[in-house]
C-alpha cells in the first residue's frame, strides 16, 4: 500500500536526544537502500557524520546556506526525488536552527506548512524535521504540530492532533514598515526608475556589487509583474533595518497558488518566473495576498 508523504517533527532537548531521533532514522534508510538527504546547521552535521561514520551513504547538504531563505528548500527536495527516480526515500531537514531573526522564524514556518501541499502526491518518502526545545520560543514549538502530521518527543511519536492541512498560506500581515516610509508610485513607464531607486539604495548601505545586480533584477521581475498582473500599477518602498536592505512592492493583485515561486518553471510555463527568480536571488522573501492586494517584501543583506 502507497504511504505517500509522511511529514514528521522531532522535538529534542540535547545531543542525546537529537542523535536518538535521526540516527535510526537514517540509519534504516540506509538498510534498505533508500536515499538519504540530510539538509540541516552546520553543527549538526557535524554530529551527523561522526555518528554514522559511512556519511557516503547520505547526502549532505548545509543548510545555513540553502536555507538562508527557506524558499529554496521545497525545489531542493523535489531535485533531489525526481534524481532518484521516484523511489522510496527519506530525508533530515532543520531550517528553523537557533539564532534566526524573526522574519525568518515566520517564514520556516510557512515552509513547513506549504510541504504537505509540495509533496501531497508525491512517491513514498519521509521528511523528518528536528526542533530544540532547550532554544526555540514555546510559541514556535505549538505551531510544529500544526504543520506536522506527526511529532515525535522522548521517544514517542504520535499523531498530530492539530494538523492543519488547508492553511492559507498568504494570510495575515507583515510586520510594521518604520515611521515615514515614503511610497513610490509606478507605472510600466516608470520601471526604470524602480531599477535606478533599488540600485541606488543598494549600493548607498553597502551591499555587495554582486547581490546589487540581484537585487534589482529581482525587484524589477516584480515590478514587472504588478505592470502585468497587478491592475497595471504597483508602489514600491524602500528602508533598511539592522543587518538588512528591504524593497516592497504592493499592487492589487491576489496570488491563490500557494507554491508560486516554490516550485522550477519549466521552459513552457507562463508567468511564475518573477518570484521564482526572486527566491533564488534575494535572502529572504515574504508575501501576504488576499482580496485587498499583494506585498512582496524582499530582503538583502548588508554589512
Amino acid at each position: 500500500m502507497r504511504r505517500g508523504f509522511r511529514h514528521e517533527a522531532l522535538i529534542y532537548r540535547d545531543r542525546d536526544e537529537y542523535l536518538a531521533g535521526t540516527v535510526p532514522f537514517l540509519r534504516a534508510g540506509v538498510e534498505a537502500g533508500e536515499p538519504a538527504l540530510v539538509a540541516v546547521s552546520r553543527q549538526n552535521t557535524a554530529l551527523l557524520e561522526a555518528e554514522l561514520g559511512d556519511a557516503g551513504a547520505v547526502r549532505f547538504a548545509d543548510m545555513e546556506s540553502l536555507g538562508r531563505n527557506p524558499a529554496r528548500i521545497i525545489p531542493f527536495m523535489q531535485d533531489f526525488l525526481d534524481e532518484h527516480g521516484g523511489v522510496p526515500a527519506r530525508a533530515v531537514s532543520e531550517p528553523l536552527w537557533p539564532g534566526r531573526a524573526p522574519a525568518e522564524v515566520e517564514e520556516c514556518q510557512r515552509h513547513d506548512s506549504l510541504l504537505n501541499a509540495a509533496f501531497a502526491a508525491a512517491p513514498e518518502w519521509s521528511l523528518l524535521c528536528p526542533y530544540d526545545a532547550s532554544a526555540l520560543d514555546d510559541e514556535v514549538l505549538e505551531a510544529v504540530s500544526r504543520s506536522h502530521g506527526a511529532v515525535s518527543h522522548d521517544g514517542v511519536s504520535e499523531p498530530s492532533a492539530d494538523y492543519e492541512l488547508a492553511a492559507d498560506h498568504f494570510a495575515g500581515e507583515l510586520p510594521d514598515r518604520p515611521p515615514g516610509i515614503a511610497g513610490f508610485p509606478f507605472e510600466r513607464p516608470d520601471l526604470a526608475e524602480v531599477r535606478r531607486r533599488v540600485e541606488e539604495a543598494a549600493e548607498s548601505v553597502g551591499v555587495p556589487s554582486l547581490d546589487v545586480a540581484a537585487v534589482v533584477v529581482a525587484a524589477s521581475e516584480l515590478a514587472a509583474n504588478s505592470v502585468a498582473h497587478g491592475g497595471g500599477a504597483g508602489m514600491l518602498r524602500i528602508w533598511t533595518e539592522p543587518g538588512a536592505l528591504l524593497i516592497e512592492i504592493q499592487d492589487g493583485g491576489w496570488i491563490v497558488d500557494p507554491l508560486v515561486g516554490r516550485l522550477r518553471p519549466t521552459m513552457t510555463q507562463e508567468g511564475g518566473r518573477g518570484l521564482w527568480m526572486a527566491n533564488q536571488l534575494c535572502d529572504l522573501v515574504q508575501i501576504r495576498s488576499g482580496e485587498d492586494g499583494t506585498v512582496v517584501r524582499l530582503q538583502a543583506a548588508r554589512p
